[in-house]
């Protein structure tokens, strides 16, 4: 969806630090695959993705972000971060509302679609199963005619 930045990486950084880094990138990622995987539409937090929705996700303290260490890098990255992702989402409840209804209904077309050809697959199936059937008895009867047949040495096959 975006170029998701790197967020800083310290020389002897402390292993908590790094965690809390680690978890954010996670959380970055995990934000972007439910938007791909839902149309476009971030399924939590009424549809918005907020420096306090990503905090969440990642299980890192907001306030983390404003200190010495975070605020002119980390954050500056989570903001750059969500400004791209947040530009092509629908940012009130009724903007995402209606998304959500025109992606429903587009899923619901799909169904009926795939419903009506599934319905022409299993009549086209039936068809050929009858047709099979009636060729099965037909064998069956040849076979039968040329049991019956003198031997003449040449071999049925």
């Amino acid at each position: 969806m975006s170029e998701r930045p790197i967020l800083p990486v310290t020389e002897n950084a402390n292993p908590r630090t790094e965690a809390a880094l680690a978890r954010l990138r996670k959380a970055m990622a995990e934000i972007e695959a439910d938007i791909a995987a839902h149309h476009g539409v971030y399924p939590f937090n009424h549809g918005r993705v907020t420096q306090s929705e990503l905090c969440r996700r990642a299980d890192v303290k907001k306030a983390t972000l404003q200190t010495p260490l975070h605020k002119d890098t980390t954050r500056v990255q989570i903001l750059a971060w969500l400004d791209t992702v947040t530009a092509g989402l629908t940012i009130t409840r009724d903007a995402t509302r209606e998304k959500v209804t025109a992606v429903a209904d587009t899923l619901t077309e799909e169904v009926a679609r795939l419903e009506a050809e599934l319905q022409a697959a299993l009549l086209s199936l039936g068809l050929a199963e009858q047709r099979i059937a009636a060729l099965e008895m037909d064998k069956a009867e040849l076979m039968s005619r040329l049991a019956r047949l003198p031997d003449t040495g040449l071999s049925p096959t």
